[in-house]
């Protein structure tokens, strides 16, 4: 993962340290993110020391020197900086609300050298007390991803920089950009262009040098099968998760998955990806597992598990085919996988099993069972505490739905006898067992 890239980057002078550091990340995620916002904090802090250590020290006869030192202080990189005083800008955006680093408005400017090169160009981002100048070079992604549950159109953009190259300690920087008209002074904007064409029109030109560009979302590659309540008529493109106690939303791109956009944003590259399953599969979510694989640089490093919960079971099946296209394995058929997940969210076997001690009887045929048995087994359990007359006949009805009669001959023969479909007048039509066995 990045973070512990980051982290061993940043301690590799200190190889005992590093083990410590990510030994103890290993235990507890949180502890893995404290690292990292520690490292943060004493990078920019001694970096604040320094500075003003350096403006102290100016000679005030002397204004040219001063401007030409300050000017080299907000060049900001901690490694492979672009000198900022022979760039020229190519798109000023004032006032872009950004959430990672902060939370706060910042100044963008994309620049680029008087030669047109890359050479001496990046991403200049500016505030009151802060700069980052970021080359282009550092950029290993950018990703445009529409704001989720918003009324007005929004597009976050997600920059992800090579973790060996931080910015001030940084990695990370989403910005977020109205789908407004565009009305700056940009010399190459176009009558039609909104703030989000427009940057990320530029963006891509600056990348091309790189053989990068910024990576969108499609809909033949993945959309959410659940209607956008918000802005009817629209396709989505984000399943709402959980990753422990964050809430968020995944993303499947032509590259890989991402998951946003809380700090620190998850990026999965498929070439990252050992396999991909899907666990606690109940009658409205599942829960999705991604197993990344070990770190080129330590093979004896263990295969790293993330679990994403609460996941819609609506979009199941867009997930699975793109898993499926992908070639990412599908490994919930795996017996040592199976063996582990089996029953976690089962309550009825969490309780036999305390229960006077017993093991719960169908134990050992359980772990023979296939990942869709188990997944109809435990749907059907878990319907069962919802409601103790639950008719697995009528399996189509909405929740709540359902008629006496069909109680009646649930209890009579036992086997659903009636099924409900809704007609075109939108009322409940019954037909009987003989009519369902003629179809």
């Amino acid at each position: 993962m990045a973070e512990e890239q980051y982290l061993r980057s940043t301690f590799a002078q200190d190889a005992t340290l590093c083990d410590r550091v990510l030994a103890a990340a290993k235990q507890n995620r949180d502890q893995l993110q404290l690292f990292v916002d520690i490292v943060h904090f004493l990078t920019r802090t001694n970096g604040d020391k320094k500075q003003q250590h350096q403006t102290n020290g100016l000679s005030a006869a002397d204004p040219s020197s001063k401007k030409r030192k300050l000017d080299a202080m907000s060049e900001g990189t901690t490694d492979g900086a672009f000198d900022v005083s022979s760039a020229v800008s190519i798109l000023d955006l004032p006032d872009v609300s950004f959430t990672i680093p902060v939370r706060k408005k910042l100044d963008i400017k994309l620049m680029t050298s008087e030669t047109g090169t890359s050479v001496n160009a990046g991403l200049l981002i500016t505030g009151k007390d802060m700069s980052y100048a970021i080359p282009w070079a550092s950029v290993a992604h950018v990703f445009c991803l529409p704001v989720p549950e918003k009324a007005a159109r929004q597009q976050n953009f997600v920059v992800v920089l090579h973790s060996s190259n931080p910015c001030h300690g940084e990695i990370q920087f989403v910005f977020t950009l109205q789908e407004t008209s565009y009305t700056g002074p940009c010399t190459q904007a176009a009558e039609q262009d909104t703030l989000v064409t427009l940057t990320g029109r530029m963006i891509n030109t600056c990348l091309m040098e790189q053989g990068k560009g910024i990576t969108l979302p499609a809909e033949d590659e993945f959309h959410s099968a659940i209607p956008q309540s918000h802005r009817k008529g629209e396709v989505g493109y984000h399943v709402k998760a959980h990753l422990g106690s964050k809430d968020g939303y995944l993303f499947f791109l032509s590259s890989g998955i991402l998951f946003g956009f809380r700090k620190p944003i998850q990026v999965f590259q498929f070439h990252d990806i050992e396999s991909i399953s899907y666990t606690s599969v109940l009658q409205r979510t599942f829960n999705l597992v991604i197993t990344t694989q070990t770190s080129p640089d330590d093979q004896n490093q263990d295969s790293k598990e993330i679990e994403f919960a609460m996941l819609d079971q609506a979009d199941f099946a867009g997930i699975d085919e793109y898993v499926k296209r992908h070639g990412l394995n599908d490994a919930s058929m795996a017996k040592e996988r199976m063996a582990k997940r089996i029953g976690v969210n089962d309550p009825k076997r969490r309780k036999g099993e305390e229960t006077n001690g017993t093991e719960n009887p169908t134990q050992a045929d359980e772990e023979e069972e296939t990942e869709l048995q188990r997944a109809e087994r435990e749907l059907q359990d878990a319907e069962d505490e919802e409601e103790d007359d639950y008719d697995p006949g009528s399996e189509g009805e909405s929740e709540g739905e359902g008629s006496d009669s069909e109680e009646e001959t649930g209890d009579r023969d036992g086997d659903g006898g009636e099924i409900e479909e809704v007609g075109q007048d939108g009322e409940a039509e019954e037909y009987d067992e003989d009519d369902d066995e003629a179809v």
